[in-house]
């Protein structure tokens, strides 16, 4: 009988423990406390052992999932690996072609309906209309194969629903075949021509005269990785940039939440922060106005959520007063805020398709 050499297999299994032992040891040594690219802390060196619960052995698990070297890769590696192998709707995020989309919107048409009726019915006699932009991934949907074309046109359905509705505000033909242009990349957001184009559309329902290119400093702020990238586990997908317009006349932007007050509405020191879409208005606060004395004598009452932030600046030429409020931040209800804006000649409900359909936040500021 031929003798079997044991002595290669128990080199290849020393050698594969001592690496664990190495990463395992890196990872204590030298943690890091916060992923730029996952926009979240990491978890820390476990300190407490409950002998009942084990829980050191969870936690220095967690731990170790978020601290072992080479971590960005292995997740990038795996996430390429479900994308190619049509696994990718198992993540919060997935690519098509060069860029990174998110999941398709999933909602009940009754439901989406009845939230705008209940939106409509506390603007009352104000005049008031719905901006909600057609999602990055609808307008890629000729782009896809046909299972994930499919999940995309049921969205596109629930999107219709809303055209149908006389206080909403018409995108869709005017995004259609603009998605490279009017989405970012890594990124869920509108770009700045994004905005713009939106804004014209709702200065056209309003009966607004929309400002031109002329009355804006416009910058750029480059690189950006937004957070659709960084839930999607692709952290080497190619950055975007980041494009800005501040207005030229004359403001004042109140942070009701703190009290602070700025001349500006956008934040240079924002854009190298691991969130650069602060360089937005400085993120996303409760309660913000926005006063510019010299634009026309009116009060615009504005329920948002990010994708108000770098449209807002645009709206300085047409209103001398913006109350933002955004339900997910704000202490008090849309009544409150309605009364803090004092008289209101319009109202604006600006939200995401996936907000306006699934956010709770907003059900709890009007039912306050």
């Amino acid at each position: 009988m031929k003798k079997k050499h044991l002595l290669p297999d128990g080199l290849a299994v020393c050698g594969a423990l001592l690496l664990l032992l190495a990463l395992g040891l890196i990872a204590f040594l030298f943690p890091q406390s916060f992923s730029n690219w996952e926009k979240r802390y990491l978890a820390q060196a476990p300190r407490n052992f409950d002998p009942v619960q084990w829980t050191l052995n969870d936690d220095t698990e967690t731990y170790l999932s978020d601290q072992m070297p080479l971590r960005q890769l292995l997740v990038n590696v795996h996430a390429q690996a479900q994308a190619l192998t049509g696994r990718a709707v198992q993540l919060d995020a997935w690519p098509q072609g060069d860029a990174i989309i998110e999941k398709p919107v999933t909602a009940s048409a009754d439901t989406l309906q009845s939230r705008c009726d209940a939106l409509a019915a506390f603007a009352g006699d104000i005049p008031c209309h719905f901006l909600t932009p057609p999602t990055h991934g609808s307008l890629l949907r000729d782009e896809m194969g046909a299972a994930r074309r499919a999940v995309y046109d049921q969205e596109s359905a629930l999107y219709d629903a809303l055209m149908a509705r006389g206080d909403f505000v018409p995108l869709a033909d005017a995004f259609e075949g603009q998605a490279h242009a009017y989405y970012y990349r890594t990124d869920h957001h509108w770009t700045l021509e994004g905005a713009y184009a939106a804004y014209q559309r709702y200065c056209d329902a309003a009966g607004l005269t929309p400002a031109d290119w002329t009355g804006f400093e416009l910058t750029q702020y480059a690189p950006f990785l937004g957070s659709t990238c960084s839930r999607s586990g692709l952290p080497f997908a190619s950055a975007d940039t980041l494009h800005c317009a501040e207005p030229k006349a004359a403001l004042t932007l109140t942070i009701a939440d703190d009290g602070s007050e700025y001349d500006h509405l956008i934040f240079p020191e924002q854009a190298a922060t691991y969130d650069g879409y602060t360089v937005y208005l400085q993120g996303n606060h409760g309660l913000a106005v926005i006063e510019t004395p010299g634009a026309p004598q009116r009060t615009l009452l504005l329920c948002k959520d990010s994708f108000a932030n770098s449209f807002i600046p645009f709206l300085t030429a047409n209103f001398s007063r913006i109350v933002a409020v955004d339900a997910r931040y704000y202490a008090g209800s849309f009544r409150d805020a309605l009364a803090a804006a004092g008289h209101v000649d319009e109202i604006l409900f600006l939200y995401s398709l996936d907000s306006l359909a699934n956010d709770t936040s907003i059900l709890r500021k009007l039912r306050q």
